[in-house]
């Protein structure tokens, strides 16, 4: 006698093998579309570099400040992307009101995996070399610039940070020391390659992070597939993976000190 349809456990099979391939294939299409993210994310920082290396040659080869005015200083507060968007020819982006009200940001000033788009920017600067004259007044530190760079190739200047839990999120990351390795005058020092600063690849809207400036804000974010885009020092961007980035190899530190010129350089860095 002919059979119509399918018995139980024909179904049953059918059913356990797509389920099978689902949980093969939706992880590898996961990465891909990642992967596509990543790539949009480097080309934004991509034009990012372009722009601070025109900044830097039309500026004596300085950086601009992370942030400048405010306070008494009678100029509305303003960010390092303003002084660059003269050089940016397609990016959404208004200063700041005489207010202090943050507007503007969206198109590639936003990494596509970020998870907040009323961010103004995902990308943070080197905090000592883009340096920090808010409320500075009359009295502002001095600029850095590539004369105070031993091998730009290898310095980088911008990165792909976490997300704060301010409306803002911070304007730049940490070189601290204490951050990268471990406290001033600890005699176990962590080395590069057990990071510390890996506690804090986070976004402060999925964990429990603390959300001050020593977390998650201010660190780079491995965000892609463990993976860091970064802009460096001669104009150059590159993707990182979780733990490539070392501190004193990478990360400019002033002066050659390892805290806010506290300290001698680790005897064990051959950088």
């Amino acid at each position: 006698m002919r059979r119509n349809g399918f018995t139980l456990i024909e179904l049953l099979v059918v059913i356990a093998i797509i389920a099978i391939l689902a949980a093969i294939l939706f992880p590898v299409f996961s990465q891909a579309r990642e992967k596509a993210r990543q790539v949009t994310c480097l080309s934004n920082q991509r034009n990012i570099g372009m722009a601070i290396a025109q900044y830097v040659q039309d500026y004596d080869e300085f950086f601009p400040p992370s942030q400048y005015g405010g306070g008494n200083s009678g100029i509305p507060q303003q960010e390092w992307k303003g002084l660059i968007f003269p050089y940016v020819r397609t990016a959404a982006w208004n200063l700041p009101q005489q207010s202090g009200t943050w507007v503007g940001g969206g198109g590639f000033w936003l990494c596509p995996s970020y998870p907040d788009r009323n961010h103004s920017t995902s990308y943070g600067p080197h905090r000592h070399l883009f340096v920090d004259n808010s409320s500075r007044g009359l009295n502002p530190f001095p600029s850095r610039g590539l004369v105070n760079i031993d091998a730009p190739a290898d310095k980088i200047i911008v990165v792909e940070m976490g997300r704060n839990n301010a409306a803002w999120s911070w304007n730049y990351f940490c070189p601290m020391e204490w951050q990268w390795t471990s406290w001033t005058g600890y005699p176990n020092v962590q080395r590069d390659g057990s990071e510390i600063s890996l506690q804090y690849d986070c976004d402060y809207t999925d964990t429990t992070n603390s959300p001050t400036w020593a977390g998650c804000g201010m660190m780079p974010r491995y965000r892609h597939n463990n993976t860091c885009n970064v802009i460096f020092a001669d104009g150059h961007t590159k993707a990182m993976v979780r733990g490539q980035i070392m501190w004193f190899r990478n990360i400019f530190v002033e002066g050659g000190m390892y805290y806010c010129n506290n300290g001698p350089r680790p005897s064990w860095y051959p950088w």
